[in-house]
């Protein structure tokens, strides 16, 4: 019925901790698939001493986006759920969300919240987002609330979707969730579905790169993939400026100045605000230091 799908890379210890979430929960009626993406820890070795009940596949080192395309390749369930190496389910998520998905007669995604947790599995303090169910591509738009750990989907629709976007090295997952928010409903769960670890390891970086790659998401999906006719203008350019804003104070913090001040100067267009002004002013009075340097 179900294929817990879960994307590694040297993530050998914790995917031990990630499979016994698996093997707890209360709904049994599922496959587990692993795509290793060119694992050098010895992941192999450690599925094989366990012996665990699980479908393995090594591949060449090719991205997360590309590990989960494959992994809904090889899936055989009716239903995908995918879990990151790192992150636990709840012992009774699966079970919540084939409820939820079974409540309805026609293709939904069911999501829920997470509670965040450490390197060590201590519960970390976080303000939690308030879940929208219908089509909610506005509300998805303005913040990522749908995450590709702790959700549920028919597989046929990540097919006919064509999978995640493997020229994304980040932010793949969102651009594919914006894509179905135009044509499918989700369903929102009210208690958390997975724990997500936050560590250093993590993909999603809080660099300037990565902050312009999900910008890039952003604009590409309003301008060009149906975003402008489900979006209020208004609430677009609050978005869009918002995430300018966050590029550019990393682009400031990571010395690239006249970059933050392009990112910054765009930001306050589409959005003014004192705290843009504030920083636009910041990053050109270093531009204008550097330059009386030179």
């Amino acid at each position: 019925m179900i294929s817990i799908c879960i994307p590694t890379y040297n993530r050998r210890e914790y995917l031990k901790q990630t499979l016994a979430s698996i093997f707890a929960q209360t709904y049994k009626d599922f496959e587990v698939v692993i795509v290793d993406d060119g694992s050098t820890d010895g992941t192999e070795q450690m599925l094989k001493e366990a012996d665990y009940p699980v479908r393995y596949h090594w591949q060449k080192n090719s991205g997360d986006a590309s590990a989960r395309n494959k992994l809904i390749e090889l899936a055989q369930g009716e239903y995908i759920t995918f879990l990151d190496s790192d992150d636990l389910l709840m012992p009774d998520a699966i079970e919540r969300m084939i409820v939820a998905i079974n409540s309805v007669r026609e293709d939904v995604i069911v999501y829920g919240p997470y509670m965040a947790i450490d390197e060590n599995g201590n519960i970390c303090k976080r303000k939690r987002k308030k879940l929208y169910s219908g089509y909610i591509t506005p509300q998805l738009f303005e913040n990522i609330l749908v995450h590709s750990c702790g959700s549920m989907f028919p597989r046929k629709i990540l097919q006919h979707a064509r999978g995640f976007d493997a020229n994304l090295p980040v932010s793949s997952d969102y651009e594919l969730w914006l894509r179905l928010s135009l044509k499918y409903r989700f369903i929102a769960l009210s208690a958390p579905t997975f724990k997500r670890r936050r560590h250093s390891g993590n993909l999603s970086e809080r660099s300037f790169t990565n902050r312009k790659i999900e910008l890039n998401v952003l604009e590409n999906f309003y301008y060009n993939n149906g975003g402008k006719e489900a979006i209020p203008q208004h609430r677009a350019m609050k978005r869009l400026g918002r995430e300018g804003y966050r590029a550019g104070r990393c682009a400031l913090r990571e010395g690239l100045i006249e970059t933050a001040c392009q990112m910054l100067r765009q930001s306050f267009r589409r959005h003014p605000n004192h705290k843009s002004l504030l920083w636009l002013l910041v990053a050109i009075s270093k531009s204008r230091l550097s330059l009386s340097k030179k």
